[in-house]
């Protein structure tokens, strides 16, 4: 696909205490406790990075200082013992906070999750597709939407680059994953759900994607089919061949070779381009290279035969559409040996390629929240 996209993740998975929408506080508590079990818990955690280096540290122990350098629960508060004071209020059970106050770590017996293809299939079955938000919708706002469901665990907001901006743009599509596939399916079979004003087209993930390989199996076919006809058109205007141009002649002798017909025909004037004939044939054809230039050549053929190699030679003039048939034909075979020259040196070439590759580290990507300070986080489509 040719679109960047970024991912932007959160969850909102935790309803900590009794929610007042009037109480600021308990509504920071219950947002720096969401953000910071989204760090650690099972969707992030296994692919995220830097997080896992941290963890392998100190016993699982990630310093605060290090978890307010993560934008998103910056924007909350850098104050760690606001932060400290607020996990402490969690009642999931994944995490714990140290005595100092100064640490946070994953449970230690809520082992992490290994990220293998099995997980993966696992995270897709209970993972929708939803799209119509508006492009100017924040995560907050698109949380805010989920929340009224039943329990998610992580809502990736799809975006894009702008090439002419360079900024990263909300497409309106989300991918959100469910605490369980029953979840899940209950919000798929919520027929006619609207974002506010707008209906939104919901689909699980899997048919989400694909739909798109399907869609981008079409459009390269369609591409190929055009870049083809394209092609055939330039060349066909690449291998124009003159008119008038083609001579055909019949003969008796097996031993008869194009160049006892090409010495014959030079001797009278004739400026050769091709001669289409094998030894042993009893016919073949000659294209000469100016327009026009086979009536030209005939007339000094008598009765339209000539004696070569003591064998008597009749030639005619192709015209109509006999001529255009053998010039098709020319034209067919002459883009045809293009082709496979342009092949051979293009796999020659991607061979090449491959070789050198293998010789060159090859740094694997990793999903990582966008909040970890050394890298940016890109998602394809």
């Amino acid at each position: 696909m040719t679109e960047e996209k970024e991912v932007v993740t959160d969850n909102n998975s935790q309803e900590n205490g009794k929610e007042n929408n009037s109480d600021e506080e308990t509504d920071l508590d219950s947002s720096i406790i969401r953000q910071v079990e989204y760090y650690f818990g099972d969707v992030n955690l296994p692919r995220d990075k830097f997080l896992r280096e941290q963890v392998t540290l100190d016993d699982g122990w990630v310093p605060l200082d290090i978890l307010i350098k993560f934008n998103r629960l910056a924007k909350l508060s850098t104050d760690t013992e606001v932060i400290a004071n607020a996990l402490a209020k969690s009642t999931s059970g994944l995490l714990e906070i140290s005595d100092d106050k100064k640490k946070v770590r994953r449970s230690p017996e809520l082992p992490i999750p290994e990220m293998n293809e099995e997980r993966r299939k696992e995270l897709m079955s209970r993972t929708i597709y939803a799209k119509g938000f508006p492009k100017d919708s924040s995560l907050d706002d698109v949380l805010k939407f989920f929340k009224q469901f039943e329990e998610v665990e992580n809502v990736i907001m799809r975006r894009y680059l702008e090439s002419q901006t360079k900024k990263r743009l909300f497409k309106g599509s989300v991918f959100a994953t469910f605490k369980t596939k029953e979840q899940a399916e209950k919000f798929i079979d919520n027929k006619g759900l609207k974002y506010k004003d707008t209906e939104l087209i919901i689909l699980w993930q899997e048919n989400y994607f694909q739909q798109k390989q399907e869609e981008y199996a079409a459009k390269k076919e369609q591409k190929n089919k055009k870049n083809k006809q394209k092609e055939v058109k330039e060349e066909k205007e690449e291998f124009k061949l003159p008119t008038g141009t083609v001579l055909h002649f019949s003969q008796s002798n097996e031993k008869m070779t194009r160049e006892n017909i090409r010495d014959a025909l030079t001797a009278i004037g004739a400026e050769i381009a091709f001669i289409s004939y094998k030894v042993g044939e009893t016919e073949g054809w000659v294209r000469l290279t100016k327009e026009n230039a086979a009536k030209e050549i005939a007339e000094k053929i008598p009765e339209g035969k000539m004696k070569i190699e003591d064998t008597d030679v009749v030639f005619k003039v192709l015209e109509g559409d006999e001529e255009k048939a053998y010039l098709d034909k020319t034209i067919e075979e002459m883009s045809k040996r293009r082709r496979n020259m342009k092949n051979f040196k293009q796999n020659k070439h991607n061979n090449k390629g491959k070789n050198a590759k293998g010789k060159q580290n090859r740094k694997r990507k990793q999903d990582q929240h966008d909040e970890a300070p050394p890298t940016k986080v890109k998602a394809d489509n």
